[in-house]
């Protein structure tokens, strides 16, 4: 195993260290169960398109269960390890349809994989659109033929809230680790884990234990 994976796996370590404060005892805990699926390809040798859905089923306290949409549409520079784009989602949750139009910004290097993206969403009878801030670090190591381990961390800033006197700031942060399982050249099964923390403006914050299987397409 090389130096970059060895480092890459204390940083996602550490973030992960750095987000258990001690009131995460006395969070609310739920768990869910995401189904995605990823169609991948290029529209160009440095135009990259990506579609991807989830189902995602939850817990009544928490929520209907949710459906979402989303396609991005990527520029690749300097060898592609640069990519600029965007796209939008539509999410589906019991009626409500919420729009989330994207730009971002990503680092493609080996197995490194720094995402920067901002998002404007559109609830239905909001007074703004709420606009929010996503960084991701990913890492992604070969372990065998078949077999890539992925390790991600990602935390979400609220920039402007939806209506006056919405929480701003910090509003969650998700911790991946998944195994992608190669079928073919163009067909990969990816069991993973999510821990998402969420933090709540005057109530308890919420710990969401989060078990999904996604299927990667590539054409």
């Amino acid at each position: 195993m090389t130096r970059w994976p060895i480092r890459s796996a204390m940083l996602l370590a550490a973030l992960g260290a750095a987000w258990q404060p001690s009131k995460a005892l006395a969070a609310d805990e739920d768990t869910q169960f995401w189904l995605l699926g990823f169609a991948r390809g290029n529209l160009d040798e440095d135009v990259f398109l990506t579609l991807d859905t989830s189902l995602r089923v939850r817990e009544d306290g928490v929520g209907p269960d949710q459906k979402t949409f989303r396609v991005t549409v990527e520029k690749g520079f300097a060898d592609n390890r640069v990519r600029l784009g965007g796209g939008f989602a539509i999410f589906e949750t019991a009626g409500q349809t919420e729009i989330r139009p994207h730009q971002q910004f990503r680092f493609v290097k080996g197995g490194l994989d720094l995402r920067t993206r901002f998002e404007q969403r559109f609830f239905p009878g909001a007074s703004n659109a709420e606009l929010r801030l996503r960084q991701r670090v990913q890492y992604t190591q070969r372990a065998g033929e078949t077999v890539d381990l992925i390790g991600s961390a990602e935390w979400f800033g609220v920039l402007q809230g939806r209506d006056p006197g919405r929480q701003e700031g910090t509003e969650q942060v998700r911790f991946l680790v998944a195994a992608d399982v190669k079928l073919n050249k163009r067909l990969s099964l990816q069991p993973g884990y999510i821990l998402w923390y969420g933090v709540r403006e005057g109530r308890r914050d919420t710990i969401s234990h989060v078990p999904q299987l996604a299927v990667n397409l590539r054409f």
